[in-house]
C-alpha cells in the first residue's frame, strides 16, 4: 500500500510501518526545524533529538486528536522533546545559564494558550521525572497523557525556517529507527520469554 497525506493518518495509527518512512520523509525537515531552533546550545544532541522525536511520535499516535491539524501536534510533541533534553543534558552546554532562560521561556510559551488546570497538568507532567509515580498518586492525571495535552498547545508553524535534509539523511534516519522498532520487537518476546522460563524451569542433572 502507498501512503500519502490522504492516509497517512489512518496508517500510522495502525503501525504500518510504511507510515514510519513517511512520517520520517515527509515531516523531518520540519520537525529539524523545530529542534535546532531550541537545541542549539546542543547541536550534536539534534539528530538524537530528531530520532527520539519520530520514535516517541510513533508510540503515542494513539494520543493524536483528529480535529487536531497533525504538524501543529507533531511540532509540540517536538518542543516537548526539546524540553526533556535541555533539562537532562544542561550540564553539557557550555553557556548553561542560556539553557536554563531557553527552557523557562519556552515552558511559558507553550503553556501559555493552555487553561489553567491544563497549565497544572502541563506542570506536573514535566516535573515529575516518573510518569508512573503520577499515575498512582494524581486522581487527575491518572486519565491523562502528556502527549493527549499537548493537542491543546498551538505550535506556529510559520515560526520556523525549514531545516534542509538530504534524501540520503532522512534514510539513514529511518533505518535507524527500524532498528529500534526491531530491537524493540526482540525485547518483549513473548517466545523469548517463555523458552527463557522453561529452561530455568528444567531440572539440572548433576
Amino acid at each position: 500500500m502507498k501512503i500519502g497525506k490522504n492516509n497517512f493518518i489512518v496508517q500510522w495509527q495502525l503501525h504500518n510501518e510504511k507510515a514510519l518512512e513517511f512520517l520520517t520523509m515527509e515531516y523531518g525537515e520540519y520537525l529539524l526545524s523545530i529542534i535546532k531552533k531550541h537545541l542549539f546550545t546542543l547541536p550534536h544532541l539534534q539528530k538524537a533529538c530528531l530520532i527520539d522525536t519520530v520514535m516517541t511520535i510513533w508510540k503515542y499516535a494513539e494520543c493524536f486528536e483528529g480535529e487536531n491539524e497533525f504538524e501543529n501536534w507533531a511540532g509540540s510533541v517536538a518542543r516537548y522533546r526539546c524540553l526533556e533534553f535541555l533539562r537532562i543534558h544542561q550540564k553539557e552546554a557550555t553557556i548553561a545559564w542560556l539553557i536554563e532562560k531557553e527552557i523557562a521561556e519556552e515552558k511559558e510559551v507553550m503553556i501559555s494558550c493552555l487553561s489553567p488546570a491544563e497549565q497544572d497538568l502541563f506542570e506536573k507532567f514535566y516535573e515529575s521525572e516518573n510518569e508512573k509515580y503520577l499515575k498512582e498518586t494524581e486522581k487527575d492525571v491518572s486519565d491523562y497523557n502528556i502527549y493527549d495535552l499537548l493537542n491543546r498547545i498551538d505550535t506556529d508553524i510559520a515560526e520556523y525556517e525549514k531545516a534542509s535534509m538530504t534524501a540520503e539523511e532522512k534514510e539513514q534516519i529511518f533505518l535507524h529507527l527500524q532498528t529500534k522498532l526491531q530491537q524493540g520487537r526482540r525485547r518483549f518476546s513473548f517466545r523469548r520469554y517463555f523458552e527463557s522460563f522453561y529452561r530455568k524451569a528444567a531440572p539440572v542433572n548433576c
